[in-house]
Parts: C-alpha cells; sequence; structure tokens
C-alpha cells in the first residue's frame, strides 16, 4: 500500500491541466480551460478543467474529476495504479507502508513474473528484428499475412528462436530466476532440472493487461509439420486467461470513444481488422468467451452514463460465415445479453473469417460492410432458424421455447417486452405464449436465488440481480435489487427517493462544510447556592458551521442520508469537523482515497447551487458562501419536506388497505401531523430552487 504521505504528494503535484492535456487539446477560457471530452463524441468542446479547484467535468456524459479519477477512468487502472501512473510522471518515489513478510513475498513474486515476462517480450521482438533467423522466418511469416511492420511494432509481435532452451539460458545469465521462468510458464523444467523452452520455433503473439502489461504469450506454429497450431501460456499468478482479452490495452480507448465493441475469435483476427481500421475490437485468449470477459468489456463501455442510455454499451459479434462461427456467435449473444449489453452478429462470406476478410479488402470497404450487415443478435436467432421449421410445428415449438429462454436471461424489463413483440410478430406466435415461457424461466432462477440467499455455496445465475427498476409489464412481476457494480456507478433513481435533496445538502458540506453559518446564543445559567434559584450569566455565543448545522438538524428528526456514498461523506465530515484542526471539506473530499467519493464530490464542486430566475428579478445575486444562512437551512427544509411528503404518500396508500379501528385512528392521527409539520415547511420554503448547468 502506498502511505498516506506519498499520496498527498501526488495530489498536491499532478496538475489538472498538465495530466487532461496529455490526452486533449485545450483552450483557455476565461479562469478554465475547455475542451473536446475524450470520453464521447462531440463536436461542440463541453469538457472543462478548472486549475483553480484541480478538477475537470464534461458537462456532456458526465465524466471528470480530480487528476486520480481523470487517469483511472481514461487508462481504465485501479485507484492505485492511477496514483502510481502519476507518481512516475512526475518522478515521485512511491514510498508504502510497510507490509506483512507474507504481503512483500507475494508483491515481489508477482513483480518478479512481471518483469520476466517483461524481459522476454523485448528478447522476442528483438529476434523478429534483429536477428538473422527472425528477420529469415518470423519477420517473412508476419509480412506473409499481410500485417504491416508498424502493426507488428504496436502489437510488440516476436519470433522464438528455434532451439531447445535459448530464452531461458540468456534469461538466466541476465539474472532472471529459473523459478520465475517456470511459474510464468515460459520454460518447462522436468526431471534432474532438464529445461525446455515453452516456444521455439514459434510467432509470438504477446498478451498484455489492460494497463499495457505483458502478461502471457501466444506461439503459432510456423512450420507445416507442427501437430499444435497454437501454444498459449498456461495459467500463472498474473494470467487468467478466462479474465484476459486479447487487444483489450490497445482497443480500450476506441472503444470508450465508439461506445461500441467487436469481438472476434483470434489474435490474427484482431490485428487484421485494426489494421483495416476497426480499433475497437478484441478476442478472447485461447477460450470460449467468458463471463469475466463480459465484465471486463462491460467495465470499459461507457458504463458511467445511466443505465437508461443503453445506446453506449454495443456489442457485435464478427465470427466466420460457416456453421462453427455462426455457432459461437449464437452460444456467446446469450451470455452477452445476460449482462445487460446490446448484442449484434456480423455474418462474413463463407470463405472468410476477419484475417482473409480485412486482408482482401480495403479499410473503408470493410468498414462498410460491417455496418451494413450488422443484425440485432436475437433477431438473427430468429430468422436463421426460421426457414428450417416453419412447416415443422415440433422444431417451431422448440425455437420459441429457445428464444424465449434467450429474451429472459435480458435485465431489462422494456427491452423484454420489445423483443417479445416483434419475435412474436415473426414468429407467428401471441405474445401471452412468450410471457408465459419468460415467466417460467424467471420464476426457476428466483428459485435459485432464494435458495442461494439459505445456502451460500449454491451456484445461482447473475441476470436476476441486474434488475432495473422498471414498471413491469404483462406477465413480468419479477424486482430485485441493484448489484454491486450498478451502485458504485449509481445514478439519481438507485439511490433512493431523495437522491437530490441529500445531493443538495451534501453539496453545501463539501463546499463550505467548516465555514460559520451562524452564531448560536450559549445556555449559560447558575443555580444560586444560597436560594437555589437560577441566575443568568452574560449570553455567550458559538459559531456554528454548516456541516454542525446539517448535523443537529437531521439528529433532531431523527433522519439520515439514505444514498451510500453521502451518508458516508455526512459521517466523515462530521468526524473530521469534531477532531481536525483547520479541517476543509473541499479539499478532504476531492483528494478522497475511496475514489467514488472523490469524483463524487468534484462534480458537486462543479455545480453551483443558485436560487431561482424569478428570485434573482428582485435581488441582487451574491455568492453562495455570503449566503448560508439562507441557503443551507432551506436545502435542509427541502430534504425534510420530501421525506414527510414520501412518509405522508405511504401512509395514504396504507389507508386503501383493510384494517382494525385502533390501527385506522392511529394512522389518521400520524397522517394528520404530518400533514400539518408538511404545510409550515412548505411556507417556509416559499421559492423555488435550482441548479443550473453552469461551468464551475
Amino acid at each position: 500500500m502506498i502511505d498516506k504521505a506519498t499520496i498527498d504528494k501526488i495530489f498536491e503535484t499532478a496538475d489538472i491541466v498538465d495530466v487532461v492535456s496529455d490526452y486533449v487539446t485545450l483552450k483557455r477560457r476565461g479562469v478554465n480551460y475547455i475542451g473536446l471530452c475524450p470520453f464521447h463524441n462531440e463536436k461542440t468542446p463541453s469538457f472543462t478543467v478548472s486549475p483553480a479547484k484541480n478538477i475537470c467535468k464534461c458537462f456532456g456524459c458526465g465524466k471528470g474529476g480530480n487528476p486520480v479519477n481523470f487517469i483511472m477512468e481514461l487508462e481504465n487502472l485501479s485507484y492505485f495504479e492511477a496514483l502510481k501512473f502519476l507518481a512516475k510522471k512526475y518522478h515521485i518515489e512511491i514510498e508504502e507502508k510497510e507490509l506483512t513478510p507474507e504481503e512483500i513475498q507475494k508483491r515481489n513474486e508477482r513483480e518478479s513474473l512481471m518483469a520476466v515476462t517483461e524481459w522476454i517480450q523485448q528478447h522476442f521482438t528483438s529476434n523478429l528484428l534483429n536477428h538473422v533467423e527472425g528477420k529469415a522466418i518470423g519477420m517473412s511469416y508476419f509480412l506473409h499475412r499481410g500485417f504491416r511492420e508498424d502493426i507488428i511494432k504496436k502489437f510488440q509481435l516476436g519470433y522464438a528462436i528455434d532451439k531447445r532452451d535459448e530464452y531461458t539460458q540468456e534469461a538466466q545469465k541476465k539474472g532472471y530466476k529459473l523459478d520465475y521462468l517456470e511459474k510464468t510458464g515460459l520454460t518447462i523444467v522436468k526431471e534432474n532440472n532438464y529445461v525446455i523452452d515453452r516456444f521455439h520455433g514459434r510467432a509470438i503473439f504477446p498478451i498484455h493487461s489492460i494497463s499495457g502489461k505483458v502478461i502471457a504469450f501466444g506461439g503459432r506454429a510456423i512450420k507445416k509439420d507442427e501437430q499444435v497450431k497454437y501454444q498459449n501460456s498456461p495459467e500463472s499468478d498474473i494470467y487468467h486467461k478466462s479474465q484476459v482479452l486479447y487487444g483489450v490495452y490497445f482497443a480500450k480507448n476506441a472503444i470508450i470513444r465508439e461506445k461500441k465493441c467487436y469481438i472476434v475469435e483470434g489474435y490474427a483476427d484482431v490485428i487484421s481488422m485494426v489494421q483495416a481500421g476497426v480499433e475497437n475490437i478484441v478476442a478472447p485468449c485461447g477460450t470460449a468467451l467468458t463471463t469475466d470477459q463480459i465484465r471486463l468489456l462491460r467495465r470499459i463501455l461507457p458504463s458511467v452514463d445511466t443505465d437508461r442510455n443503453e445506446e453506449n454499451k454495443n456489442v457485435t459479434m464478427l465470427y466466420d460465415g460457416d456453421s462453427a462461427g455462426i455457432h459461437a456467435a449464437l452460444k456467446n449473444g446469450k451470455l452477452l445479453l445476460e449482462e445487460g449489453l446490446n448484442v449484434k452478429v456480423v455474418v462474413l462470406p463463407p470463405e472468410d473469417d476477419p484475417d482473409t476478410f480485412a486482408q482482401k479488402n480495403n479499410a473503408s470497404d470493410v468498414i462498410a460492410y460491417l455496418n451494413e450487415h450488422e443484425t440485432d443478435y436475437i433477431l438473427f436467432k430468429t430468422t436463421h432458424f426460421l426457414e428450417e421449421c416453419r412447416h415443422d410445428p415440433i422444431k417451431k415449438a422448440q425455437l420459441i421455447s429457445d428464444i424465449a429462454n434467450t429474451i429472459a436471461v435480458i435485465p431489462d424489463l422494456i427491452k423484454r417486452s420489445v423483443y417479445v413483440k416483434e419475435c412474436s410478430r415473426i414468429l407467428e406466435t401471441d405474445e401471452k405464449i412468450f410471457y408465459a415461457q419468460i415467466d417460467k424461466v424467471r420464476s426457476a432462477k428466483l428459485e435459485q436465488e432464494i435458495e442461494k440467499i439459505k445456502n451460500p455455496t449454491a451456484s445461482t445465475p447473475s441476470f436476476l440481480s441486474k434488475e432495473k427498476e422498471v414498471a413491469p409489464f404483462a406477465g413480468d412481476s419479477q424486482t430485485t435489487t441493484p448489484t454491486a457494480d450498478e451502485q458504485k456507478e449509481r445514478q439519481p433513481e438507485a439511490s433512493g427517493c431523495f437522491y437530490e435533496e441529500e445531493k443538495n445538502i451534501i453539496q453545501f458540506v463539501v463546499r463550505y462544510g467548516e465555514k460559520v453559518m451562524c452564531e448560536v446564543e450559549n445556555e449559560n445559567k447558575t443555580d444560586d447556592e444560597e436560594t437555589g434559584k437560577e441566575e443568568e450569566d452574560e449570553p455567550s455565543f458559538t459559531n456554528l458551521s454548516v456541516i454542525k448545522y446539517v448535523e443537529k438538524q437531521l439528529a433532531n428528526d431523527g433522519l439520515t442520508l439514505s444514498d451510500p456514498t453521502f451518508r458516508q461523506m455526512m459521517d466523515e465530515a462530521i468526524e473530521q469537523m469534531d477532531n481536525t484542526s483547520g479541517f476543509k471539506a473541499e479539499r478532504y473530499f476531492i483528494y478522497h482515497e475511496n475514489p467514488t467519493i472523490s469524483k463524487a464530490a468534484s462534480d458537486l464542486v462543479a455545480e453551483p447551487y443558485q436560487l431561482s430566475k424569478i428570485h434573482n428579478k428582485t435581488k441582487k445575486l451574491e455568492t453562495d458562501g455570503n449566503r448560508l444562512f439562507e441557503l443551507v437551512p432551506r436545502v435542509v427544509m427541502d430534504f425534510k419536506f420530501k421525506v414527510i411528503s414520501h412518509k405522508i404518500k405511504e401512509l395514504q396508500d396504507k389507508l386503501k388497505t383493510p384494517m382494525g379501528n385502533d390501527e385506522l385512528i392511529a394512522i389518521m392521527t400520524e397522517l394528520q401531523t404530518l400533514q400539518k409539520v408538511n404545510r409550515a415547511l412548505a411556507s417556509h420554503l416559499g421559492e423555488i430552487v435550482y441548479l443550473p448547468n453552469s461551468r464551475f
């Protein structure tokens, strides 16, 4: 772990303008800078950088934050990886806290394994470019495949010399331990320490992690008599093939930019398509497509946008036109749908795979073909099998059941209803039949979900946990809670009924939390020892900060914030205000070690809170900081008003159900009290408040 002092130094040193300028062309506009957002396509700049606050924000897609948040999003790095990224940029030495011997050993071993794979990659690439055998055999092979030299260098392709232990011996001479060579799978150690290079006489395809580290290799046979066409690195501490996608490091920015990803089957497919201009493309690493790989894609796709913006989560499977390719597409499509992605299919001509197709055609023709032949996955599946079963009732019944089972895994209710309507029309079947089968499938999965809760060791499909809170249509009654990932990338609808009101409160806590809002008089009374009467001293006053005011107001009514991030921020603000001298809320939260909190704080700082324009016509607008005594009570009352209104609605709904007289009287009494309080709050609130779409 990186120690606190080093983290603070990174935050103090990293300049948001400098960091963003590495990726975005910025132009000064007033006190800020503006440029085209790197996270989505736009023609009019909406990405704003504030040097004063050291934050950035796109007012189109909402992405941004402090320098660490920006790097996390753009490079798709973890919090600590982003810290190390910036530390390297600014030449800051990482000082990590003292680790246990076990942690040190594990960390050192992982770093050693990564060092080995990095050196081996450089060795393979050097062989390809400089060694006589590498140039004559390896480079000739790649050029014969139609790969340009710039693409060969981009993907760091290489060649393994055709000798039994060539790179094993060379690595040991360079000081790399045989133990690490064996653990990465690069070297096979047999009895009596007899060693063999796993790769020899093969064209090498390095496999990169999402952050660009070389973690494994794929070796393509060049000799015609080789029995094994492809040989891949085995599983290791740094490589889990079911969790890695080939080409993802090179594709991630294009995927974010295009809001779409193509999936192919092989290494050469990826490289040829990139060479043809399709950069947002990946492939599994010698395995069938897995759920972990799909979830990796889902994180890369612009998931920071609201889940309702489904057009931002598109995956197109690009497969061979033969029966095997179509079978793979049909199998993988269901897995992709289950993870909430929009899935399409492009089937190539029967004689082609993506590699040969890209080599045969120029870039514009390839892209045109993809655009013209892209078909929705479920509709493709429906029409593909329709002809062969049109006159066979048994096969048609099986097809209807299969299509209904596929639709059932889609998390979104509205999407399911649209597919039911369209597929029932194509298959000339009543929609009720589809709904009945979908209900049957989802009910069975729901029972498994309940069983999993009772028995945690039971395996349960994941798609039920991603249900969106949308009004159900006929035949669908299941509702579930958001997943942890959805809560992490929460939206207002996913954070309770009071998100906007809570957001307004936390906005003042972050921006002005430690500032004095008003003075309150202390109760200074003493007892006269002789008479026993209370005597009043001279009045004294205590400064009341925004944080303490909000704390007191919420505590008086027994209220807490429902949004988990806002609740944690409020709790920490109270704790820091009580225990930390010179506490500055804005700085504390913008540079918080939890990236979710720092991102939320950056967004809140970027959105000023103002009274309505109607109010501003009659009263000169002052800065928020000069009007805390007016504005903070207003947002707290807004929150209370919304909470009480929600409670009133619950009680009114409860009155519609049968109940005894005692319960009825109790509810009516409580309802009258709440309505009286709400009327009082409404009269105090008076004016409307709003959050303008302004820039800092």
